[in-house]
């Protein structure tokens, strides 16, 4: 996903829930999903979740890929890539794989990031302390 998501290159998202739209239970699909309405209860995507702007979500999401640009509060967990835009208020804990939180943009939480299969550990990439 993009730094700056834009479905123009893959196409429209199978599910979007308007500004006006306000979802009270679980959202769930195989595709990307784009918000800019509110949703409360849960996400789960495999594919791409893109919060708008205007975008209020009281949720925890499960998804590939997710831009947060709007209001989140909840658990996140992303299988790989995370970025929460200059907009962007998170609150609850992330777990993800790859996390980018532009200038601006609020959290307030714990992350926790994956490794990544046949990734080096922190201590392969640390310099060693010299004694």
């Amino acid at each position: 996903m993009s730094k700056r998501e834009d479905y123009n290159d893959g196409g429209a998202p199978e599910t979007v829930v308007g500004a006006s739209v306000k979802i009270e239970g679980d959202l769930v699909s195989e595709g990307d999903i784009r918000v800019e309405g509110a949703v409360s209860g849960k996400i789960k995507t495999t594919k791409n979740l893109y919060v708008g702007a205007a975008a209020n979500i009281e949720a925890d999401i499960d998804s590939g890929n997710a831009v947060i640009a709007g209001q989140v509060k909840g658990e996140i967990k992303i299988k790989d890539s995370l970025l929460i835009q200059e907009t962007g208020k998170v609150s609850g804990n992330i777990s993800c794989g790859r996390l980018s939180i532009a200038e601006g943009a609020r959290f307030t939480g714990s992350c926790t990031m994956s490794m990544p299969e046949g990734g080096e550990s922190l201590s392969d990439v640390l310099p060693e302390e010299e004694e």
